[in-house]
């Protein structure tokens, strides 16, 4: 979602020529005027009857922006992603997507091949049952004048019973291929 029209404008600018540019000695003036009313918390014009909330309500917006950057940082700096972390919140049938890719120029780019994805039960006593599924290459067949588009998977679910009468390793591996339109 692109973000809005900014709906305001500056009060100043510290560059150009134009009639908007402060005087380096206004902006050297009221640096040093709000240094000194910062170090007392601000008192003076919060006493003030005009000045006092408008101040307040600064502070509130600088609060809500000082949050607004944690959350963007905390999202930008993402490079991979899981869709659920246990069987309670996972995608249905348990499965959790691993991160593809590591970045914007790496994440699914052309021939960019989908890793192997695995997903783990251990819901069970004594049981953990792993799900593994693998993508081949995406494959187009041309007869005359039909185009078929194709996926080839592989899921592999491996289950391991640590102890008691069952207690062992089966492995189920299920080859298809899934049509594309």
């Amino acid at each position: 979602m692109a973000l809005s029209t900014a709906k305001h404008t500056k009060f100043y600018n510290t560059s150009g020529s134009g009639a908007d540019k402060v005087t380096t000695k206004n902006l050297t003036d009221v640096t040093a005027a709000w240094a000194v009313e910062t170090a007392e918390g601000c008192s003076k014009y919060l006493a003030h009857p005009a000045f006092g909330p408008v101040v307040f309500q600064l502070q509130q917006m600088q609060d809500e922006i000082d949050y607004l950057r944690t959350e963007i940082s905390s999202n930008k700096d993402k490079v991979s992603m899981t869709l659920g972390t246990s069987g309670s919140t996972a995608l249905a049938g348990d499965t959790a997507l691993l991160a593809l890719g590591t970045s914007g120029s790496t994440a699914l780019v052309g021939d960019t091949r989908l890793p192997a994805f695995t997903a783990d039960d251990t819901s069970k006593l004594n049981t953990t049952r792993s799900t593994a599924v693998t993508f081949g290459n995406f494959t187009t067949t041309v007869v005359g004048k039909s185009t078929t588009y194709t996926l080839p998977i592989t899921v592999t679910e491996t289950t391991v019973v640590s102890s008691g009468k069952g207690a062992g390793t089966t492995t189920l591996t299920k080859t298809g291929t899934i049509p594309l339109t």
